[in-house]
């Protein structure tokens, strides 16, 4: 039944015809695809991507690999769209030191749950740093760490500059 609904959204897809929503039983429609006439399948909204996945999307954007340990496994397809929107609109490059790993906060917008990245805010990160503070609506602090808002191809972004006791001064972006 997959292998049929693939087919016929990709034949749809290199046709050019559109797929209305309802067209498709609720099991297509519960993880929804995006097809490009190439064959290959992006998932977007709340879809969960696997590590390759979100690497693959990354990559093709001209953001770099995540540092360290980071993970994107289980990264929400709505999060990895929202940083290639942020790198276009600001133009900076954009370093992503936390992800989906475990060490984070809990909460219904997590980083576990897919939400949330982490990005650097020195060296390369000083080009986003001084685009969120003179580009985005400043918000109220959460606790001691600034807050600032904005919305990038209709997903929304809350950009806390985190400032940790231990260090590691960092972007904590959730998108939505």
């Amino acid at each position: 039944m997959r292998n049929t609904i693939k087919s016929l959204m990709l034949g749809a897809a290199l046709a050019g015809v559109a797929i209305l929503p309802g067209a498709l039983p609720a099991s297509a429609q519960a993880n929804p695809v995006q097809w490009h006439s190439a064959g290959t399948s992006t998932p977007v909204g709340n879809a969960r991507l696997t590590n390759r996945q979100a690497l693959a999307q990354l990559a093709a954007a001209g953001i770099k690999r995540p540092v360290g340990h980071t993970s994107l496994e289980g990264v929400r397809a709505r999060t990895i769209q929202g940083v290639i929107a942020l790198k276009k609109a600001s133009r900076c490059t954009i370093t992503i030191t936390g992800g989906t790993e475990s060490g984070h906060s809990a909460g219904p917008r997590s980083h576990a749950k897919g939400y949330k990245l982490d990005l650097r805010t020195r060296n390369e990160g000083a080009c986003l740093t001084k685009w969120i503070k003179t580009t985005q609506h400043k918000g109220t602090s959460r606790g001691n760490d600034p807050r600032w808002y904005g919305t990038l191809d209709r997903i929304s972004l809350e950009y806390v500059y985190e400032t940790p006791k231990r260090g590691g001064v960092h972007w904590d972006v959730t998108f939505i």
